[in-house]
């Protein structure tokens, strides 16, 4: 599901990049009618909770703003905006500096105006809003992870043999194929 938003995830990273160490945003609109129809036909209810490990993670709220997140982290570590350009290339080999923060909002209504039926018509479709920052990278972020308490980190361990902590968010808690 992830992959319905490389586009939009790249566009919020192409903000962030401009701006480190701020917070940027964007409106993340609820899935449509066909968004909704198409991924329960694959079996995923993109309309239900956010499944957390029992450790905790970043709280997505529902599975729509989770394949959003992911795919913010995936295109932030896998990919780059080329120079001189608006496209994106493969990296070679993944990002490992930078600090990526998610943060996810609640959840604002429809605006009375505004009929799914139509959304030409004008209005606000219900949405979340997505923050992300780049958080500064190297002996920075080492000392900002340090200061973490042991129930926020994804990792424990030293570098190099590190194993899950807390809120890293194992697939085996997944109920879908």
């Amino acid at each position: 599901m992830s992959e319905a938003f490389d586009g939009p995830a790249r566009r919020l990273l192409d903000k962030a990049y401009a701006s480190p160490r701020q917070w940027v945003s964007v409106w993340l609109p609820d899935p449509s009618i066909r968004q909704r129809t198409r991924f329960l036909q694959e079996g995923i209810n993109v309309g239900g909770p956010d499944p957390l490990p029992a450790g905790g993670g970043t709280d997505a709220k529902t599975r729509w703003a989770r394949g959003f997140v992911r795919a913010v982290y995936y295109q932030h570590k896998n990919y780059s905006p080329r120079s001189g350009s608006t496209s994106w290339a493969r990296r070679s080999a993944p990002r490992a500096t930078g600090g990526l923060r998610v943060e996810v909002g609640r959840h604002v209504p429809a605006s009375p105006q505004f009929d799914p039926a139509h959304p030409e018509r004008g209005g606000f479709p219900p949405r979340r809003r997505v923050r992300i920052q780049l958080a500064a990278g190297g002996k920075a972020k080492d000392a900002a992870v340090t200061r973490l308490a042991t129930k926020d980190r994804w990792a424990e361990g030293p570098k190099g043999s590190r194993r899950a902590g807390p809120r890293w968010a194992d697939p085996a808690y997944r109920d879908w194929a």
